[in-house]
């Protein structure tokens, strides 16, 4: 019988937060299947100590441009302790904080193999917020070094893939792992009038909703002008913003009467997702855009980007619309959604047969497969240092 292969995963997004990363690492921790043990390993502000997760309290600092979140500073010698005791056969790298490398250190340490995933795109998202090309440039620079350590490298996207080949990892290190989704935690079966009677939506006002942060690398600026443009077409509806972040405010001033509930649990928001119309998500950065899918799954059509990862979540002209940078295409597809309820119930129908395909024991199978075919000692030679070629440029 072919024993079991031990990896701890290395993160910095404790599951005290609610991201993509611990939506798909929870996933992971679930779908395991008997010949891979998995145990995540971060640092937050209270720690846990249970099979599958260790989190060692530790002491934390604002994320630079987030400092309403924390990044915490993994003690080292306690996590190469638990390592041995684990007895940890391959370490897998989620993040470029300090649990990133933390990680690096601790394979070289023990000789482990080292496997990575690439989740955000930290280089677009520092250029972005700071308004320097120079710090995203040296974020892209260090992100290169980080994952040229990793034996294989996963991606979520074609998109992410060609990105991290561009800035300069060894195209035959990257293998796309697409996310998954729980198809029975998302469902159309949510939908209450009760949600919708609290929002004051009804069959003439239809939901347009947005689930993530709120904060200036989701795009969310365009909402408000989206919102705008649906009323002067004179197309009532409610727009509902699920989450927080540092532009809630300045979304609240300029849409008074949007709806915006804050970060929902579970529960609550497969809810949301269900009881609304049309979901829209603006990002042109993100990786992959879990949400995506979770709205597909509840029997939603989706209005994204041509830009980043989450065009690749769904079927453009199937089960939702993929739009350019101008505002006009963003209109035309949302006020076309709302008129013709026609294609707008085939989209979401169409939506949720396509999620429902996509559920985590199947999307799971590449990552779980990497575990089992990584090498067992040894980091590969870090890629030569050489001039990054960039594939596209920060938004």
């Amino acid at each position: 019988m072919t024993s079991r292969r031990r990896v701890a995963i290395f993160t910095d997004n404790d599951f005290e937060k609610v991201n993509g990363v611990t939506t798909t690492l929870s996933a992971v921790l679930a779908h395991a299947p008997d010949d891979v043990a998995v145990r995540v390993y971060t640092a937050s502000r209270l720690g846990a100590d249970r099979p599958d997760y260790l989190a060692l309290p530790s002491w934390g600092v604002g994320i630079p441009f987030y400092s309403e979140m924390r990044m915490y500073w993994p003690p080292y010698r306690a996590l190469v302790r638990h390592l041995r005791r684990d007895r940890i056969d391959l370490i897998h790298l989620t993040t470029p904080g300090p649990l990133g490398l933390a990680a690096v250190a601790a394979a070289r340490q023990l000789g482990l193999p080292l496997v990575g995933s690439f989740h955000t795109d930290l280089a677009s998202y520092t250029t972005m917020l700071s308004g320097h090309r120079a710090l995203g440039a040296f974020m892209r620079h260090y992100m290169r070094w980080l994952y040229s350590q990793c034996t294989r490298v996963l991606v979520p996207s074609n998109d992410t893939r060609a990105l991290l080949a561009g800035a300069g990892t060894p195209p035959d290190r990257i293998s796309v792992w697409g996310r998954g989704v729980d198809a029975d935690a998302y469902s159309p079966r949510h939908r209450s009038v009760w949600q919708r009677a609290e929002w004051r939506a009804g069959q003439d006002r239809p939901v347009l909703l947005y689930v993530g942060r709120i904060s200036e690398e989701k795009g969310v600026r365009q909402l408000p002008r989206l919102h705008d443009a649906l009323l002067r077409l004179g197309i009532d509806h409610r727009l509902v913003v699920v989450g927080d972040g540092p532009l809630r405010g300045d979304l609240a001033r300029m849409c008074p009467d949007a709806v915006l509930p804050g970060t929902l649990g579970k529960e609550a928001l497969a809810t949301a997702y269900a009881s609304a119309d049309v979901f829209v998500f603006p990002s042109t950065t993100d990786t992959a855009g879990n949400v995506v899918l979770e709205a597909q799954a509840s029997g939603l059509p989706v209005i994204v980007s041509d830009r980043g990862g989450p065009r690749e979540q769904m079927l453009p002209g199937t089960t939702g619309i993929v739009c350019g940078a101008d505002d006009a295409a963003w209109i035309a597809a949302a006020a076309g959604l709302y008129i013709d309820a026609a294609r707008r119930g085939a989209m979401s129908r169409a939506a949720r047969e396509w999620a429902a395909g996509r559920a985590w024991d199947v999307m799971l199978g590449p990552l779980f497969e990497t575990y089992r075919r990584a090498p067992e000692v040894g980091l590969p030679q870090p890629a030569p240092a050489g001039r990054v070629r960039r594939t596209r440029q920060p938004a």
